[in-house]
């Protein structure tokens, strides 16, 4: 009996096929020690930002060739970015699903986690704003100062007075760093840090490093705006009082700090509510189809390859190059034999599912849009 594994991370999808129980040995470990790469055989693996892994018997080694053939001959092989992989139920007419026998915890369980607290920590607080909601930003900081007495210099909120980094800090190094060392970490959430590229890297660098992070609604629209991995997180209203309390209690507890009587920031809370609420209507969210959609999008790409591989300039390269070449098609906006009504719908969905993997991104619009093709001709 051999095993057939499926994995999908960040930068690829595929398949070690056929491997003897000491190669799979080598998988598990690496997933177990949350290891970026691996070798099998003379040839490197990643599993770096891991999203899926599968593990399956082959019951039949000797029948393998004969396997693959019928695989293909039936059309069971998909294509991701060039890579040929069998999907998990392809794989799984070849022999028993068996993850739970080998994989019994999170990636990288079996070591500590990173110790992103070593680093020189001075923020208390991050938040992750639009510098459109800096009004928002300015009134939830003295709400939180009033509950918890919280020196200004242990706050960060790059868009207020008070809160910025410091004169001639390198902006970029410092935000990276402050996303991860800070022992609070708020998502203020509205529709316009949905539409910031920046507030979008953030959060994917926090929620993707397991770090604490409270998200918090200041939107009118509510629940409603939440999409991809933040959906699953339990997200606060500033809108309801009663939501505003539990948040300071849920921001108390990482910060292992007991809030202030209420009553002596209730006010605030209210006119926050107000701000939030004022306006006359919610507008529509619109697609921008030009370049300005983009304008930051490839200088996130580099920082985020900075933060995911620090140490592999080989799988960084090859981040920012397939990043960039996504980058250049999507900004080519909508094809012509497409109505604007048909492409909105298309890039809202690819943006909502994949906010910052422009790869990814551009995969689900050209097939979506193929499909979409298929379907008028039927």
């Amino acid at each position: 009996m051999t095993y057939n594994v499926f994995i999908k991370a960040r930068s690829n999808i595929y398949n070690i096929l056929n491997i003897e129980k000491d190669d799979l040995q080598i998988v598990i470990d690496a997933f177990n020690y949350g290891k970026e790469d691996f070798f099998i055989g003379g040839k490197k693996y990643w599993m770096s930002r891991l999203f899926e892994i599968r593990i399956f018997t082959f019951q039949n080694p000797d029948r393998f060739e004969e396997f693959v053939r019928l695989a293909r001959a039936s059309g069971l092989f998909k294509t991701y970015f060039g890579t040929e992989f069998l999907p998990p139920e392809a794989l799984r007419q070849g022999g028993e699903d068996v993850t739970k026998e080998f994989i019994k915890g999170g990636y990288g369980y079996l070591v500590e986690p990173l110790k992103h607290t070593s680093m020189n920590n001075d923020i208390d607080i991050f938040i992750s704003h639009s510098s459109s909601d800096a009004e928002i930003a300015r009134l939830l900081i003295e709400i939180v100062r009033k509950a918890f007495n919280i020196p200004s210099e242990r706050i960060r909120c790059t868009s207020v007075p008070g809160y910025k980094l410091k004169a001639g800090a390198t902006t970029d190094d410092e935000i990276k760093k402050e996303i991860f060392t800070s022992k609070a970490f708020i998502g203020l959430l509205t529709r316009e840090s949905f539409s910031s590229t920046y507030v979008l890297f953030e959060l994917g660098a926090r929620w993707g490093a397991n770090l604490p992070l409270i998200p918090l609604i200041c939107d009118k629209a509510g629940a409603a705006l939440l999409n991809g991995p933040i959906k699953n997180i339990n997200a606060l209203s500033a809108v309801d009082s009663s939501d505003m309390l539990q948040f300071l209690h849920d921001l108390g507890e990482t910060l292992s700090l007991e809030p202030e009587n209420p009553s002596g920031y209730i006010s605030d809370i209210e006119k926050l509510k107000k701000i939030i609420t004022y306006t006359e209507n919610i507008p529509k969210v619109e697609i921008i189809n030009d370049t300005d959609e983009y304008a930051d999008a490839e200088k996130i790409t580099k920082i985020q390859s900075e933060i995911e591989w620090p140490d592999d300039y080989e799988m960084r390269l090859h981040y920012i190059e397939s990043q960039s070449a996504a980058i250049k098609k999507l900004k080519m906006g909508k094809p012509k034999d497409l109505t604007d009504q048909e492409f909105q719908k298309i890039r809202m969905r690819s943006k909502r599912d994949w906010p910052l993997n422009f790869e990814m991104r551009l995969h689900e619009e050209e097939t979506q849009i193929d499909s979409l093709r298929k379907l008028k001709n039927i």
